[in-house]
C-alpha cells in the first residue's frame, strides 16, 4: 500500500485535468444509456400504433411505410442522432484529458529516472546489469503509464456506466435485471483468481526481458571481440537460451490469458440468453414489452466491455503495479554521494589545484579488503604528478576518488585546503578533466565528442583540443572530417583514436585538474611523445595526474608515486627512485630490457 501511495502522487499534479475527464467521461455514459430507451420507445410506440390501427395494416411493413410511422421514426433517429453525437464529442474529450495526462504522467516519471540513474553511486551500476537498467527506465515506465491511462478511464468507465446501465434496468424491470446479472459475481471472482496468477507471472517476465536485453546490448557493444575470436555462433546459442526460457514463461501468461477473455465472452453471453428466455416469458405474462427485451439485451452488450474492461483492468493494473515496484526500488535506492547543504563553490578561475590524501582507505561495497590503505599523498598546485604500479595496486581506485565517483571508507581529501565532500559535486567535477581508463565515446560526431567535455565550444576551441590531442589530422582525413560519425561505443575509430578524441574532451574544459588514466596506452611512443609535448604547454598552470605503465610517459614529471596494495612505497623524480634502486627501478630496467628484446 505503502508503495501504491507513492504511485498514486503523480496524479495530483495533474487532478484538475483527471477531473474534467472523468466528467466527460461520465457524461458520455449519462448520454449512452439514453440509445436503449430512444430505441424501446420506438418500437413500443411503432407496435402501439399497430394495435391501434390493427385493421388499416396488412403487414408489420405496411405499418413501418405508414406516414404515422415515418413521423416517429424521424423524430426518435433525430433524437438519437444527437444522443450518439454528443456521446461521441464527450468520448474524444475523455481520451484528451484522460490519455494525454497519462502521457505527461509517464514523461515525469521517465524523467525522474533518468535524473536518478545520474546521481546514483557506481556500485549501484557494478551490482545491476545495463539490461535491467534499461528495461527499468523504458519497458517499466511504459507499462507504469497504462495505470495513469487506461485502467484509470476504464475503472472510472466502469463504475459509471455499471452505474447508469443498472439503475436504468432496476427502474424498467427489477426482476429481470437480477436474472440479467446473475452470472456477473462469478465473472467477478473469476477475475479476482486470474490477476494474482497474471501478477506473478509478469513480474518473472519482466525480468527475463531485462537478462535479453542486457545479452543482446553486451553482444552488440562488444561485436568486435565477438567476431575476432569466431564466437558467433556461442554468443548466438546464450542468446537463443534466454531468449527459450522467455517464450516458455510468456506463453503460459498467454495461455492463462487466453482462457481469461473466452469466459468473460461466455459468461456475457449467458447474459443475454437469460434476458432473452427471462423476457420472453414476462412478455407472455405482459409485464413487460418486446421494446423491453431490446432494451435489456442492448444494456447486457453496453456492460459486455465495462465487465471485460474490469478483467483487463484488473490484469493491467497487476503489470503496471509489479514494474512500479521495480522502478520504485530503484527511486528508493539511497543517494550515497551528494552535496551537503552550503556546500563550497570556488570559481573555476580561483582554483589553484592544490591535491591532499589524508590517511585515506577505501573498500569497494561488499568487499572485506581495502583497496586503499592509510595513504598519505600531497600534490602541489599546478604540478604534474605520476602514479604508476603493477595492475590491481589500486592506482585507478585513487584517482576514482578525487571527482568523487566513490568516497573514502575512511580519511579525507583536499583540493585547496577544503574537504571534497564540502564542495559542490558541480563545482568539483567541472574543474576536474578526467580520461577514464576505459575510453567510452557517444554514438554521434567526432565534434559533438569532444564538446561534450565544454558547454557552448566554439568550433575553434574544438579543433585546438583536437590538435593538443594529436588527433586533428587525423580527423581532417575522414570524409566528412568533425561531422563523422564514431558509431557505438567509438566503434569505427582505432584504439588510439577513441584515446586521444577522449583527451581532447577533458582539455578543451580548460579544468583546473587533470587526470590521465592510462590513457595514451594506445598509442605509438612517437605519437605519445607529441601528445606529451603538447600537453606541456596546454597545461602549464594545472594540476596533472597521470597513471601510466609506460616510463617514458612518466619520466618528467615532477614527482612519481609509486603505489603497492593501495599504499605509497615511493615517491620522487625518476632520477631519485632509479638511485634508490627500489620497485620503480626495477620497473625501469625490466621496459629498458623489453625495449632492447624488440630491436633486436
Amino acid at each position: 500500500m505503502d508503495s501504491f501511495k507513492k504511485l498514486n502522487r503523480y496524479l495530483k499534479k495533474y487532478k484538475w485535468i483527471l477531473l474534467l475527464g472523468a466528467l466527460f467521461l461520465t457524461g458520455s455514459n449519462f448520454f449512452l444509456i439514453w440509445i436503449p430507451v430512444l430505441i424501446r420507445r420506438t418500437m413500443d410506440r411503432i407496435e402501439q400504433l399497430g394495435a391501434e390501427r390493427a385493421g388499416e395494416f396488412d403487414s408489420m411493413m405496411n405499418i413501418l411505410f405508414s406516414s404515422e410511422a415515418g413521423e416517429i421514426l424521424a423524430y426518435n433517429s433525430l433524437l438519437l442522432v444527437g444522443t450518439v453525437l454528443l456521446y461521441g464529442i464527450l468520448l474524444f474529450a475523455t481520451r484528451q484529458t484522460l490519455i494525454v495526462s497519462s502521457r505527461k504522467i509517464e514523461f515525469d516519471i521517465r524523467n525522474r529516472v533518468m535524473d536518478k540513474l545520474l546521481v546514483l553511486p557506481q556500485r549501484y551500476f557494478a551490482a545491476n546489469s545495463s539490461g535491467e537498467i534499461y528495461t527499468r527506465s523504458t519497458e517499466d515506465v511504459a507499462r507504469v503509464r497504462e495505470y495513469f491511462g487506461p485502467v484509470l478511464m476504464y475503472t472510472i468507465n466502469t463504475f459509471t456506466r455499471a452505474g447508469f446501465i443498472i439503475g436504468m434496468m432496476i427502474i424498467v424491470n427489477p426482476t429481470l435485471t437480477f436474472w440479467a446479472l446473475l452470472p456477473l459475481p462469478f465473472l467477478s471472482a473469476f477475475a479476482y483468481w486470474v490477476s494474482g496468477y497474471i501478477n506473478k507471472y509478469q513480474v518473472i517476465i519482466q525480468e527475463q526481458y531485462s537478462r535479453i536485453a542486457g545479452k543482446a546490448n553486451e553482444a552488440f557493444s562488444s561485436i568486435r571481440l565477438i567476431k575476432a575470436y569466431n564466437r558467433q555462433a556461442y554468443e548466438q546459442q546464450k542468446f537463443e537460451k534466454e531468449s527459450d526460457d522467455y517464450r516458455v514463461k510468456k506463453l503460459r501468461l498467454d495461455l492463462v490469458e487466453s482462457l481469461f477473455h473466452p469466459t468473460l465472452n461466455l459468461l456475457i453471453g449467458l447474459s443475454v440468453v437469460i434476458v432473452v428466455w427471462k423476457g420472453g416469458m414476462m412478455v407472455i405474462d405482459d409485464a413487460i414489452t418486446i421494446g423491453n427485451i431490446a432494451e435489456f439485451v442492448i444494456y447486457v452488450a453496453y456492460l459486455t466491455w465495462p465487465v471485460a474492461a474490469l478483467g483487463y483492468t484488473v490484469n493491467t493494473l497487476q503489470k503496471s503495479l509489479a514494474s512500479w515496484e521495480r522502478i520504485n526500488n530503484l527511486l528508493s535506492e539511497p543517494i550515497e554521494i551528494r552535496d551537503k547543504e552550503g556546500s563550497f563553490a570556488k570559481p573555476l578561475s580561483e582554483i589553484k589545484g592544490e591535491i591532499e590524501f589524508r590517511n585515506v582507505s577505501f573498500k569497494y561495497p561488499g568487499s572485506d579488503e581495502y583497496a586503499i590503505k592509510d595513504l598519505n599523498m600531497k600534490i602541489t598546485a599546478g604540478s604534474n604528478v605520476a602514479i604508476v604500479g603493477r595492475t590491481g595496486a589500486g592506482k585507478t581506485t585513487l584517482v576514482n576518488l578525487i571527482p568523487r565517483l566513490f568516497d573514502p571508507t575512511e580519511g579525507e581529501i583536499r583540493i585547496d585546503g577544503v574537504n571534497i565532500k564540502e564542495w559542490r559535486l558541480r563545482n568539483l567535477r567541472k574543474v576536474i578533466g578526467y580520461v577514464p581508463q576505459e575510453t567510452f565515446l557517444f554514438s554521434t560526431t567526432v565534434k559533438e565528442n569532444i564538446a561534450f567535455g565544454a558547454e557552448d565550444a566554439s568550433m575553434k576551441q574544438i579543433e585546438e583540443a583536437a590538435d593538443s590531442a594529436q588527433v586533428l589530422q587525423n580527423i581532417l582525413d575522414f570524409e566528412k572530417k568533425f561531422e563523422t560519425l564514431v558509431g557505438e561505443r567509438g566503434i569505427t575509430l582505432s584504439g588510439g583514436q577513441k584515446q586521444r578524441t577522449a583527451i581532447a574532451r577533458a582539455i578543451i574544459k580548460k579544468p583546473g585538474i587533470v587526470i590521465f588514466d592510462d590513457s595514451l596506452s594506445a598509442v605509438d611512443t612517437k605519437t605519445e611523445d607529441a601528445i606529451l609535448e603538447h600537453l606541456r604547454v596546454e597545461l602549464a598552470h594545472v594540476t596533472t595526474v597521470m597513471i601510466s605503465h609506460r616510463i617514458s610517459t612518466v619520466k618528467n614529471a615532477d614527482t612519481i608515486f609509486y603505489i603497492q596494495n593501495g599504499s605509497i612505497i615511493e615517491s620522487g623524480t625518476h632520477d631519485e627512485l632509479i638511485e634508490v634502486e627500489g620497485r620503480y627501478s626495477d620497473m625501469y630496467r625490466k621496459q629498458l630490457l623489453e625495449q632492447e628484446l624488440a630491436q633486436i
